[in-house]
């Protein structure tokens, strides 16, 4: 966000902030020699003190010779993958084992609750045929409740 502008009395002009100021402070060039990023060549940034980075012309870093790495052994034992292709093998297999062994706990579950189903069934006839009822009269009441306007209520009272 840009500074509000000071308080200026009314009737006083106020500045332009996009024209700039003819008698302000004028901005100092940088301090120091030019120099051409042609002539300076390579230029590497290390950490420096002070937790920034400083440019350092590469031929003005020290050389440590790094020894070469030895080379890398060649891979002994079975090729990598034929071992992925024996393991997705490995694994299909499990895998049709294990939906085999769900398929027959789903087959008990199911002839289990068709059991229980077929047994409740033959005792719902059995006390249907043998006619066993209870002594005495049944009444069922419905209360019907319906609601106006302005608060006001009809209530039915049924007994059959």
């Amino acid at each position: 966000m840009t500074t509000p502008l000071p308080y200026r009395p009314p009737g006083e002009p106020v500045p332009d902030p996009l024209t700039p100021d003819l008698y302000g402070p004028v901005q100092q060039p940088l301090s120091g020699a030019v120099e051409l990023a042609a002539e300076r060549g390579p230029v590497v940034y290390v950490p420096g003190a002070h937790g920034g980075f400083v440019a350092v012309r590469r031929e003005d870093l020290p050389t440590i010779h790094t020894p070469t790495p030895a080379p890398v052994p060649a891979p002994s034992g079975v090729d990598p993958h034929a071992q992925r292709v024996a393991a997705k093998g490995v694994f299909a297999a499990g895998a049709g084992v294990g939906a085999y062994f769900a398929a027959g706990a789903a087959a008990i579950v199911v002839d289990s609750l068709v059991k229980a189903l077929l047994a409740g069934g033959v005792a719902a006839g059995v006390a249907m045929a043998t006619g066993r009822r209870k002594s005495g009269d049944t009444y069922i009441t419905n209360h019907h409740v319906a609601n106006r306007w302005f608060g006001r209520s009809h209530t039915t009272i049924r007994n059959r």
